[in-house]
């Protein structure tokens, strides 16, 4: 029989990311408005970001204009912003009252988008590893994959799957760190982590567009 010596594991200081689900019809708005944009020479060239961008991607193209001007987005961006502020503070506040962290405290905070771009990569694409400057938050919503990407990546022979992946990396390499986490792009799937945190992604090899949504965020 074990003894309850009421253990917890008490992570006061580890970085924190959190996930979310962008909706459906959100997605299907912004790939239709991007779709747009990107068959239009003239604008692909006004919407150009790739001199303030560290990757090898076909088309980087700022897109803060549509983001602000998108109130489902926009809302959806503030609430995910605001949860993920309140619950940090939270756990640091009260880490060891754990009927606290999940609580959002009824007080105002303001988000503000500072920027946003689409990134469309295609084979061979990659960003390296890098952090973002001149904000609080970053963030990434996946809009689009390769038609055979998930045939690719169920393929992939590498110890680790990275096809096409995001990977957030930490500095420290630990007993009881992890120092790696990596994310497959799957479409409505969202994430917001602080901004310097260093993150990379990887290149894919199938035919078609990887399409995601890059927004950085600040309280303002």
């Amino acid at each position: 029989m074990s003894n309850d010596y009421d253990l917890r594991i008490v992570a006061p200081f580890s970085p924190t990311i959190i996930k979310a689900s962008l909706p459906p019809d959100l997605v299907e708005r912004l790939n239709q408005r991007i779709d747009e944009i990107v068959v239009r020479k003239d604008e692909v060239a006004a919407r150009d970001w790739s001199a303030h961008l560290a990757g090898a991607v076909s088309t980087e193209l700022r897109f803060t204009d549509v983001i602000r001007e998108t109130a489902q987005l926009t809302d959806f961006l503030y609430d995910v912003a605001r949860t993920f502020t309140y619950r940090c503070e939270n756990a640091l506040m009260h880490y060891s009252d754990y009927e606290r962290t999940e609580e959002l405290e009824a007080r105002k905070l303001r988000i503000e988008i500072k920027e946003g771009w689409i990134n469309d990569m295609v084979a061979g694409d990659y960003n390296p590893a890098h952090f973002h400057q001149g904000c609080l938050y970053s963030s990434v919503g996946f809009l689009r994959v390769p038609p055979a990407y998930e045939e690719e990546f169920a393929a992939d022979k590498a110890r680790q799957n990275t096809a096409g992946c995001l990977q957030f990396i930490d500095s420290r390499s630990a007993v009881g760190v992890k120092n790696l986490f990596t994310v497959k792009p799957v479409v409505g799937d969202f994430y917001l982590w602080p901004s310097w945190m260093l993150h990379c992604v990887y290149p894919f090899r199938s035919p078609g567009v990887r399409r995601s949504m890059a927004v950085n965020l600040a309280l303002a």
